[in-house]
């Protein structure tokens, strides 16, 4: 879980939420991904929140394929964590708490009032003081409407917006990528994630030579595609790393 964009130049107007005791969870060592919206079926939204996980699904937004296709991943073999986007909003389509608390049995869904408190201080911040219709006003609270029972975590001190974790392994994250992408990088110390577990190693390397070119060399190499080498194996990557450059007159390439 790296890679997201720094918030150093955002202001930080919250506290983190506490680490909680994880010691009687099960570690977190792989993760799968479900991608909820019509809009990125539909392709008005581009998806640039994709990360290399176990598995990535893309559902619309459906009250009932919701909870199936989570609990699907959920039952994966090899899968510990599942991480699921949504369209974040207060518009009658994002379907995501309501799906879930159907599922864990977390209904009725209840307002969040420290989630409500950070909005508002976040709207104020960006908007200043703005005068709202009741119709509003409720259509914003929709947005701190959570299953019944669910850990609300603030992982970040630059935004309001919480993750929300049902089930002990469901993990709700906003689908707006710059925010999904600084909560999922503050996320980990919440997780109970094996400090054992090898991390893999990748190594890139560029070459001018078109993919038909390449394609036989890699029948040898029996690592890696399109030249990205991944591996746990420092010595092994490197080996392999040098007879990609050796055999395409290829350069590494910083990742």
């Amino acid at each position: 879980m790296s890679g997201a964009k720094s918030t150093d130049m955002l202001p930080k107007l919250f506290e983190r939420s506490l680490v909680p005791d994880l010691s009687d969870r099960p570690f977190t060592r792989t993760a799968a991904c479900l991608i909820i919206g019509d809009e990125v079926l539909n392709g008005k939204t581009q998806d640039t929140n994709s990360i290399e996980l176990k598995k990535i699904e893309v559902i619309s937004d459906d009250v009932d394929e919701i909870p199936k296709n989570m609990t699907g991943l959920l039952h994966q073999e090899g899968t510990m964590k599942v991480v699921l986007m949504y369209s974040i909003g207060p518009t009658p389509d994002d379907i995501t708490y309501s799906s879930l608390a159907k599922a864990f049995g977390g209904e009725p869904l209840e307002y969040h009032d420290e989630t409500l408190k950070r909005m508002a201080t976040g709207i104020q911040k960006v908007y200043g003081t703005i005068n709202e219709t009741e119709n509003v006003m409720l259509a914003r609270k929709r947005m701190a409407l959570f299953p019944r029972g669910a850990e609300v975590l603030f992982p970040t001190e630059e935004y309001w917006v919480p993750v929300v974790r049902v089930n002990g392994n469901v993990c709700v994250l906003p689908g707006i990528p710059s925010i999904f992408e600084g909560l999922l990088n503050a996320l980990p110390p919440y997780l109970r994630i094996d400090p054992e577990m090898p991390k893999p190693i990748r190594r890139l390397i560029h070459t001018n030579l078109p993919e038909s070119a390449i394609s036989p060399h890699s029948q040898k190499w029996k690592a890696g595609v399109h030249i990205s080498l991944i591996g746990y194996d420092n010595m092994l990557i490197d080996k392999y790393a040098q007879m990609v450059i050796e055999e395409t007159g290829g350069q590494p390439v910083d990742a």
